[in-house]
Order: structure tokens, then sequence, then C-alpha cells
């Protein structure tokens, strides 16, 4: 079996390329972050070392029961041009997957392309070329090819590599952040010079670490099989699950300045219009961790996090994709027909050669943006996610009422405020004194930190426009320390004081406490909170 799966490749004119299935990544451990592997997903998938000689190339984790790959784990490779590979050609299936239903697959040792007599063996546990024919879902790359060169890239064109991505997602959004990520990469400097011997002399890069991985649909939403097979009896339908996201984490590992170090995650909905969105590897875990309904999810050691870092590179990384990238893709504004049609005309008579006196520019001078969210989880991780990658915040606010509307409308919309039903924010930039970076809650440290550019020290996030009595804070005096160990902020008339940030708190009741009044002194010489209808002290 051995040699005939060798034969085969060889009359493909392919270089055959090893590839195992292990009961660990031990020997392909190289592709992991610290040599550790992601944790928190499918215990039951598969683990794929793609292979050759004494090189390796990547490290999968494949789901037999969604004929998907869960990540790929691998490693930038800067010899390479890294230019655009090509998307079509061979595409191989991984025999040992289906030792069980045929033993002598356990020593085929070589990625093999899929033929119709050993059919309903391999489709047992993997995907074929015909579940992807004429359906309108490309065979998305999770390591992408153009980031290997070679026999590398070669190793990327097996299906246990591949998901189902809508053609849209995959050619244009996806490949564009792929392009990005790589530009972000060639940029890095060397390490540093290492001498061999006197007067030969080589430069270091620091290592970059990636793992792409799928979101299997919740509801096993599969392709609809639309594929011609060799033979009628044999053609299934929906066996392949199809994506609801698609993700991408990135860890540089400096060995010689931490400082040069960074991290940094951006996920996708799999669909023609899916929005990418970028975030910090701890925030992306989080998400994750949702998506999947897993409890102890982790991408990278330690998050990939370098919280003593000056630089803060991680943040200034994600703002430049968001403002090169993810900003220009994002086009589709949704707001009420009045302000469109403001926006609109504004915009189109900006140096409109065809009036008598063009208008020179259009200088939009206040823009009002309130985010409404149902739950304290929801706000927080959005106001971290916004600052991480804009530096714009979203501030506690309490929803406008406005005369003109109805009296039912401003009952309904001051009972939410009340009961805080629902939490409001607004948009503000977040401008801090002595910070150059936004202010981030680093979960090592549990308080919130800033770089001055020269030593990261803690701060006091812009988070809270409202006092605990519902009354709102100046714009230039929100809530926050002030020079005191409390938050309050200056209400015009006189100062008060104001919910601390979250993490919320929790009370000996065992309640968590209400996010506009969580655990502080509040003028008492012991921590306490709001839980609703009463307060209670906090334990924690």
């Amino acid at each position: 079996m051995i040699v005939w799966a060798v034969l085969a490749l060889a009359l493909c004119g392919v270089l055959p390329t090893l590839t195992e299935v292990v009961d660990d990544f031990r020997d392909c451990s190289e592709f992991f972050y610290k040599r550790s592997q992601p944790q928190g997903f499918d215990q039951n998938a598969h683990k794929i070392c793609q292979k050759f000689d004494d090189s390796s190339y990547f490290a999968s984790l494949y789901s037999t029961a969604h004929r998907i790959p869960l990540y790929s784990a691998y490693t930038f490779n800067y010899a390479c041009n890294n230019e655009e590979g090509r998307k079509t050609g061979n595409w191989f299936i991984e025999p040992q997957l289906s030792k069980h239903e045929n033993p002598a697959y356990s020593n085929v040792i070589y990625m093999q392309r899929y033929t119709a007599r050993e059919s309903q063996n391999i489709k047992a546990k993997q995907a074929v070329n015909d579940d992807y024919s004429h359906t309108g879902y490309d065979r998305g790359h999770l390591n992408p090819n153009s980031y290997q060169c070679g026999r590398g890239r070669t190793a990327t064109f097996t299906l246990t590599n591949s998901a189902p991505m809508d053609a849209c997602f995959n050619r244009v959004h996806w490949k564009e952040w792929e392009a990005a990520v790589i530009r972000i990469l060639k940029e890095q400097h060397p390490a540093g010079t290492a001498y061999l011997v006197p007067g030969t002399a080589y430069q270091v890069t620091g290592k970059a670490y990636l793992v792409t991985g799928t979101v299997p649909s919740p509801h096993n939403r599969r392709i609809p099989m639309q594929g011609i097979f060799d033979n009628d009896n044999e053609r299934d339908y929906n066996r392949v699950t199809v994506p609801t996201h698609i993700w991408t984490a990135v860890c540089y590992d400096h060995p010689d300045d931490e400082e040069e170090s960074f991290s940094f995650g951006y996920i996708g909905v799999n669909n023609p219009h899916g929005i990418i969105k970028v975030e910090s590897v701890q925030q992306l875990t989080r998400r994750l961790s949702t998506l999947y309904g897993s409890t102890n999810l982790n991408i990278f050691a330690d998050d990939c996090s370098f919280p003593n870092s000056k630089k803060r590179k991680s943040e200034k990384l994600a703002k430049k994709l968001l403002k090169t990238v993810q900003q220009p893709m994002v086009n589709r504004l949704s707001m009420s027909p009045d302000a469109g049609n403001l926006l609109h005309t504004a915009l189109s008579h900006s140096d409109d050669e065809g009036q008598l006196y063009p208008t020179k520019r259009v200088k939009i001078t206040d823009l009002k943006v309130d985010f409404i969210y149902n739950s304290v989880q929801a706000w927080t991780t959005g106001m971290e996610d916004m600052k991480f990658a804009s530096g714009v915040s979203c501030s506690l606010d309490t929803p406008s009422i406005v005369a003109d509307h109805p009296p039912a409308v401003r009952d309904e919309l001051r009972r939410k405020r009340q009961t805080s039903q629902e939490l409001f924010c607004r948009l503000r930039p977040e401008v801090l004194d002595d910070c150059s970076t936004s202010c981030l809650y680093i979960d090592q440290a549990k308080d919130y930190y800033c770089s001055t550019g020269y030593v990261t020290v803690r701060c006091s996030p812009t988070y809270s426009d409202i006092t605990v009595k519902g009354q709102r804070c100046n714009s230039d005096h929100t809530c926050g320390h002030h020079g005191r160990d409390y938050y309050w902020c200056n209400t015009g008339n006189s100062w008060n004081y104001c919910s601390p940030p979250l993490p919320l708190g929790k009370t000996s009741k065992g309640l968590y406490c209400n996010s506009k009044r969580n655990c502080a002194h509040y003028g008492s010489r012991n921590l306490w909170c709001d839980i609703g209808d009463s307060w209670d002290y906090c334990t924690r």
C-alpha cells in the first residue's frame, strides 16, 4: 500500500508529503507558541501532523463529525516571497483517518488523491472534492498556501486543511486580511545579528505563530450537496458542516526584545457580506468560548500577552488594521432615513464644481452614536473591543428622552433607565492624561493599565457618564479617580460618586452588583453595592 501511494503521487508529478494522524502533537509541537497546543476544542477530533522527511509544515485538529478542521496551527515562513498562491489544482485526502474502515490505510503515510474506488471508506470520515462541487463554497485554506513555499505550499492542499467558505468571503474579505498580516509580519525588524564564526553573520527574526480556525454551525448546517458522484447510489446530501465564523490568532514572539513582541486576532462571519473584526487574543478567546460553548478554551499559552510592554505594540497594530482594512470594508452604515439624507447631501455637495460657489469641504462637527446592550457582559466585552482596536470608548449613559417623543415612549425610556433593563452607552474618544494607549483591563493585574510610551501605569478608563444617583457627569470630568482612590465625577454644581468599572463585584448573598452601582465604599468604610431592591456588602 505504501509503494502504491508513493507511485500514485509520483505519476501525478507531486512530491509526496508525509502525513500522520497522531495521539498527541508532540512531533509537531514547534507550531504552537511555547509548544502548548490550543485547549478547549473538541476532544474527539483527530490530531494531524503534516510532515516531509525531517521537516514539518503544520498541525491540524480535524473533526470527522463535521468533516472540517477545527483549526490549523502554523508558522510564517519568512524565506518565501509569499506571493499569491494557486487556488486550484490537486487536492489530497488523509487515508489514515479512515483506517478503521480499511485497516490497510494505517500504513499509508502520504497524502493521496481521492478515487472512486475508496469512495465509501474515505467519505465516512472526511470531505472529498465532490462535497464542494457546484455549491458556491470554496475549499478555504486555514493554513494559507501564500504563507508557505515549495513543499510547504503543496502540503496546504489537503482537505483536512480546508473548510467551506463563502466564495465572496474567501476571495475578497478573508484574502485581504491574510495579505495585511503578511505585510505586518514582513515589516518586523530582525532580532539582531548572530555570529557563527569570525567574519560571518546572519540576522534572526522573531517567530510568528498563527492559528486559524472554524466555528461549526451550532445547528449543524451543512453544504447542500449538488456534486455528481461516480455512482448514483453514492449520492449524499449535507455531509460537510458550514462554519458560521472563520478566525485567526497571531502571536509574534521576539526572542530578544519583548517590546517588539505582539499578538492580535480577527474573526469574520462566513457569508458574502461577512464583517471581519480585529480583536485582542484575549477578546477573541472569550468570544470563541461563547461560540463553542467551552469553559476552558485557550488558543495561546498566557494568551500570548505582554502586559509589561511599554510600546503596547499589539494595540498599535490592531488600530492600524482597523484603519487600513476593517473600516474601509465596512461601508454599510445603518442609519435613519433623515440621518442618511443629511450625510449623503453633505458629501454630495463637497467640492461640487457644478455650483457657482462650491463648498471647499464638509466638516462633521457633531456625531452622536448610542449603543444599546441587553447584558453587562455584552457591554463590557464590546467596550474593551472598541478601545483595543480604535481608542474609542462606549461610556455608560442614560437614553436620550426628547420632549417631542410621545408620552408612552418617554415613559418606556424612563422605565428602562431606572430598572437597568437595558444598558445605554455613547461613543466618545478616550483621552487620558499621561496615556499614549487605551486604558485596558489586564487580567493578570486585575486592574486597568495604559502605557505612557516609557512605562506602564495604572489608569481609570473612560467608561461612564453617570453618577450613582443617575445624574449626568460633565464631559470634561467623567467618572474616574481624579486624584482620589475612589471613582467620582463632576456634575456641574457638585461632585458625586460613580460606579467603579467592571468586572462586577459579588455580594454576600451570591448576587452580582448592578453595573451602575458596582462594589465601592460610597462614603462607607465597607465595600457594598446595589443589587436592585437593596444594597448588600461585597465579598469580591
